[in-house]
């Protein structure tokens, strides 16, 4: 008799996806070429052994074989991939991770011009605070391996400017300006100000070039610019007409009197005998009469 179904495997089978991570993207995605050659160059330059997946709707899958470059994708969460937003998380079959609201994103915050009395955890978290929520230091910063710039993982909302500088005070009272910035921003939309995409893939910006339906330039910048059609077809007219335009005014021009054609013939004649006689003897005929 035959089974009537299949049993859910063990759990030693599932471990067979261990390499496995799930990406989703917020809006519409690239296409997965695009983003297999994206993230083979930035997630595994050297090794370029990462496979890409479709899933339904607007997730792939990802298998990362190297498990330390699977634990940074993972851990960074969000990823900025041909101008939309993607979040990563571990994965398992039966399991979709949920996505979080992009209210807030993650960033790498980059201090720079720190005073050492506050190159340390609870100072470097302190002015990170003053910019977000921050999470964990970077390694080289927990390590103090390099010091000209503090590396602090911090959850921010991307719809608020990220300031240029912040102060920090010593004990004495005096006062330092400590520069801030990040490497990497997650787009926010001008148009309906939603977090993940740019204006060029908003479903709601404006149409603006008739040609080829884009809104980021105008028809009158498009490379696609059609020949108008009063000029095809005035180049189509002329092709056909081109022969009579040609040959009518040859006609006029050979139109001769009988009497006018035998003075041209015996002229070419004569022309012609002078000349095969001056030819022949070396002297022209006024010094060969003499």
């Amino acid at each position: 008799m035959w089974p009537h179904g299949v049993t859910q495997p063990k759990e030693l089978n599932k471990r067979s996806w261990d390499s496995f991570v799930l990406g989703q993207f917020y809006h519409e995605p690239p296409s997965q070429g695009t983003i297999f050659k994206i993230v083979n160059g930035v997630w595994s330059r050297n090794r370029r052994d990462i496979t890409v997946s479709k899933m339904e709707g607007f997730a792939f899958l990802f298998r990362i074989p190297n498990a330390s470059t699977r634990n940074h994708v993972i851990k960074q969460g969000l990823w900025q991939i041909e101008g939309q937003t993607m979040f990563v998380d571990k994965w398992e079959p039966g399991v979709v991770p949920t996505k979080p609201e992009l209210s807030e994103a993650p960033i790498w915050l980059e201090l720079r011009n720190v005073p050492l009395q506050f190159f340390n955890e609870d100072g470097l978290e302190r002015i990170a605070g003053l910019v977000g929520h921050p999470k964990y230091l970077h390694p080289n910063t927990a390590n103090k391996t390099v010091l000209d710039v503090a590396k602090v993982f911090t959850v921010i909302d991307p719809r608020k400017p990220l300031p240029e500088a912040v102060n920090v005070q010593f004990d004495s009272g005096d006062i330092a300006r400590i520069t801030v910035s990040s490497p990497w921003m997650p787009h926010v939309c001008e148009i309906c100000h939603e977090i993940g995409h740019t204006t060029k893939r908003c479903k709601q910006a404006p149409i603006t070039c008739a040609n080829c339906r884009s809104s980021t330039h105008t028809t009158d910048r498009c490379t696609r610019t059609k020949l108008p059609d009063a000029k095809r077809k005035t180049s189509h007219r002329f092709k056909n007409d081109a022969p009579a335009q040609i040959w009518q005014p040859c006609k006029t021009l050979i139109q001769e009197t009988p009497a006018q054609n035998t003075k041209a013939v015996a002229a070419a004649q004569s022309t012609k005998t002078t000349l095969l006689q001056g030819d022949s003897s070396g002297l022209t005929p006024a010094q060969k009469s003499s």
